[in-house]
């Protein structure tokens, strides 16, 4: 188990320096203005969300050791975003999947409710801004033979791939309810784009969003409404993962449905 940890780990870790250089080769390009987007914000916060996987992953192999060479009754098994916890051996070797609710409760405590925030609210804002990109924005593009970056196209690409990758090896709730966080995230973008042209005459980032057009509450309502379809998506993934592993490894696999 110890192993798997430091693998997730390790994985974590390349992902968050990757998406940290493109996250600053971005901002070199384009300055302070990329801050203006919902794509950019989403990938700032998937990238810190890989920076608190890592520390966590960090953190709960560590205990993980400290356990296994301090204390010899007890067999430790975890998730190592949420800490560590104490598990008989029997218990152990029967389980590829630690449960959150025992572990967030242990060392990690309230960094793992929030990595478990970050994950849920990452999940949907993620396959959001992709969908958009790839099925609505690129063939418009197209249309208008406007020559897409290829930094852009990357980043569009490699923060569901990191993504989707963790979640195969984590063990996080993904609950329907928990899409309150997806809505509360773009709900804060939006209001801080409000204040923005509240105080400043400038551009809108994204066209629907322009409060004087007649179609406004409209665009308001569509977009609200793709969160759904979006945050499915994602559940959708979390269901084939639990469906393969469980058929893959029926013995051992317990995960959190």
């Amino acid at each position: 188990m110890q192993e798997m940890e430091v693998g997730k780990g390790a994985k974590r870790v390349v992902a968050f320096f990757v998406l940290l250089v493109l996250l600053i080769v971005n901002g070199n390009v384009d300055g302070g203005s990329i801050l203006y987007y919902y794509t950019q914000w989403t990938f700032i916060s998937i990238t810190i969300y890989f920076g608190l996987g890592s520390l966590l992953s960090i953190y709960g192999c560590y205990q993980h050791h400290k356990k296994a060479t301090g204390d010899k009754v007890e067999n430790v098994d975890g998730d190592a975003e949420l800490g560590t916890y104490g598990s008989n051996a029997n218990n152990q070797e029967k389980s590829l999947g630690a449960t959150e609710d025992d572990l967030v409760h242990q060392y990690a405590g309230t960094w793992g409710y929030i990595f478990q925030i970050m994950f849920q609210m990452n999940a949907g804002a993620v396959m959001l801004t992709d969908c958009v990109f790839w099925f609505i924005m690129v063939p418009f593009l197209t249309i208008k033979d406007y020559n897409l970056n290829y930094l852009v196209v990357l980043m569009h690409t490699i923060n569901a791939a990191f993504l989707i990758g963790d979640t195969v090896l984590n063990s996080l709730r993904f609950p329907w309810f928990r899409i309150g966080y997806f809505y509360l995230w773009t709900a804060t973008y939006v209001t801080f784009q409000w204040i923005v042209h509240a105080c400043i005459n400038i551009w809108w980032p994204y066209p629907f969003l322009d409060l004087s057009s007649r179609f406004a509450p409209l665009w308001y309502l569509i977009v609200g409404c793709l969160h759904i379809p979006c945050y499915g998506i994602f559940t959708l993934v979390m269901k084939l993962k639990h469906y393969v592993l469980s058929t893959w490894y029926p013995d051992s696999y317990q995960c959190v449905r």
